[in-house]
């Protein structure tokens, strides 16, 4: 500023452009937060309306089927495939002949958490883990049902099935935070689009008034 930068021609135009930027910015902001205010003062009728939401798409709501299950895993990365398949069988075998699965999955799978969780994963949905690994797990029909060796991206695995939970309707009470998050965003979004178009217009108008 000492040498009177922003004044020079080459600068003073884009300075200026910048700054209408950022008045812009600032103005885009006060409309979000000024409909964000909107929207909270009148949160009791948009309660309602989520729940006229929940109750039209009710299958939104739903908790898929899940199954809880144990594995071994023995890597393709570092050996054949071939090999760790016929690692695989021997697990399974030894298991058939009354091997604690979990004390053996923390003997010998090559998964870096079985340490700490002796081969079980908790609940999980099919998207949730790789394809195959999931086809076969809930494939298993009753807990402690093991399935043959299935090859995964992973490696090959043994899989003994700990738990099935079947699909769930969430309750509205569960769900109603996300569903007053979905319309306040869609509501901020609506006022600052209609302020922007607003804006449009306007200054097409100053254009034509211009040019008449």
């Amino acid at each position: 500023r000492s040498e009177k930068l922003p004044e020079k021609p080459e600068y003073a135009g884009r300075l200026a452009a910048e700054t209408e930027k950022l008045v812009a910015q600032f103005k885009v902001a006060e409309v979000e937060k000024t409909a964000g205010a909107e929207f909270d003062a009148r949160r009791a009728s948009y309660e309602a309306r989520a729940r006229e939401l929940y109750v039209a798409d009710r299958a939104k709501y739903v908790t898929p089927e899940q199954v809880s299950a144990s594995h071994i895993l023995f890597e393709t990365k570092t050996r054949p495939k071939e090999e760790a398949e016929k690692l695989a069988r021997e697990a399974l075998a030894k298991v058939k002949a009354g091997a604690d699965f979990n004390k053996l999955a923390r003997e010998v799978s090559e998964d870096r958490s079985v340490k700490a969780n002796g081969g079980q994963l908790g609940w999980f949905t099919r998207p949730e883990m790789d394809p195959a690994f999931a086809d076969a797990a809930f494939a298993l029909k009753q807990p402690g049902d093991l399935s043959a060796p299935v090859l995964s991206s992973f490696g090959w695995h043994l899989i003994r099935l700990e738990g099935r939970r079947p699909p769930a309707q969430k309750p509205f009470e569960e769900v109603r935070d996300q569903l007053m998050a979905e319309q306040r965003e869609r509501y901020v979004n609506d006022q600052r689009e209609a302020h922007v178009a607003r804006l449009r217009n306007e200054k097409r108008a100053i254009g034509r008034d211009r040019l008449g």
